[in-house]
């Protein structure tokens, strides 16, 4: 029986300017996929479009369709831990080098919450680190 993992989580444009999407991470038998659903249907989907060249999301989104953003094998996906996110957050970069930040947690304003998120994120990190590295 294979383990499957699943995750709330939120794509970021980058690290200084996040303009987060929510969608799902999920591993299961070791292919790495991120599917965008309702949740981010309101969301800055300009810079998701572009990256995944993909047209008319929002649209498609809130009609009720479900858009897979990447699908990898181990051997496909090249993972790293920015440290800026103490662990909170995966950089997944696909063989054609197009790259995701995925945060555990949605990235909040404001430190107290900020920090909150962080540490929330650490522990769901700690268990896809854990994951991605079997």
């Amino acid at each position: 029986m294979t383990e499957v993992l699943t995750e709330q989580a939120w794509l970021l444009q980058n690290k200084i300017n996040p303009f987060p999407v929510g969608g799902t991470l999920k591993l299961e038998d070791d292919v790495l996929t991120y599917t965008l659903g309702t949740l981010a249907a309101d969301a800055v989907l300009s810079w998701v479009e572009k990256r995944a060249g993909l047209a008319d999301l929002a649209n498609r989104l809130k009609g009720g369709e479900s858009i897979e953003l990447f699908r990898l094998t181990r051997a496909e996906r090249k993972i790293d831990w920015p440290k800026l996110y103490a662990g909170s957050a995966v950089e997944i970069t696909s063989p054609d080098g197009t790259s995701w930040i995925v945060t555990m947690d949605y990235p909040s304003g404001g430190s107290i919450s900020q920090t909150i998120s962080l540490f929330t994120g650490r522990k769901k990190g700690k268990a896809w680190k854990a994951a991605l590295a079997a």
